[in-house]
């Protein structure tokens, strides 16, 4: 039966607080139960949102939100349709910290989220701590950006994350999205304790920066962070 897309705004706000209890829940069969749901929902909505519909989420008018999707603050993607989206996953990141500022009353609640993004990403993000100069030669900017993106979230990873990565990666399986030898491949990492998941992920050989080509841990920085990344890694590389 066809859905009106008021339904799917309201799925995206259940998303939300599965997302919440998700993080919070302390035994593994509940965060597989809330994962169940929160991903039904998510196939309910589609992985991507438009412009009007995110505007209306956010609180905003569609012209406020089109000078900050101008502005790369708002990460977009092409859909094959040919109409600029905003990524389901971004999108519901970003309507959680607009949520937490206007709880914290927040007169403009999307600039405060953002700010904050940019603060989090230059304390985060120290190029020197992640990719050692004296290692890392002879590596493609593209590399090096995988590789210090991973080791980013090597610091950060938790049961939960590592909860979503085996998801997606059994999501693509079934889909045939994912090679199988790249699948088993990312089985048998995933499978181990979360320290040795950590170490795997950020680290810097053949056979790992090939693996990260299909890694299932996208979309755990935020959009700033991702963009603050590249640029001090294009900056060295132009030094």
């Amino acid at each position: 039966m066809p859905y009106h897309r008021q339904d799917a705004l309201d799925a995206i706000e259940r998303i939300i607080g599965l997302r919440r209890a998700e993080r919070h829940a302390d035994r593994s069969s509940d965060r597989d139960d809330i994962a169940d749901a929160r991903e039904f929902l998510e196939r309910i909505v589609g992985p991507t949102v438009r412009p009007a519909e995110a505007a209306r989420l956010l609180g905003l008018s569609r012209p406020s939100l089109h000078r900050w999707i101008e502005e790369q603050e708002v990460p977009t993607v092409l859909t094959p349709s040919g109409r600029r989206e905003i990524p389901l996953g971004d999108l519901v990141s970003l309507l959680e910290e607009v949520g937490d500022a206007r709880g914290e009353g927040a007169k403009r609640p999307l600039g405060r989220a953002i700010r904050d993004r940019h603060e989090r990403s230059e304390q985060t993000i120290d190029l020197d701590r992640l990719l050692p100069r004296q290692r890392n030669r002879g590596h493609r900017v593209a590399e090096l950006n995988s590789l210090a993106y991973h080791r980013l979230v090597a610091e950060r990873l938790d049961e939960s994350m590592l909860d979503q990565a085996r998801r997606r990666l059994a999501r693509w399986q079934k889909v045939g999205r994912i090679h199988p030898q790249w699948a088993s491949e990312w089985d048998r990492v995933l499978a181990q304790p979360l320290p040795r998941v950590a170490k795997a992920i950020g680290a810097d050989t053949p056979r790992a920066r090939e693996l990260r080509q299909t890694s299932p841990f996208a979309g755990v920085l935020t959009e700033q962070e991702r963009r603050r990344l590249l640029q001090a890694i294009e900056e060295r590389a132009g030094s």
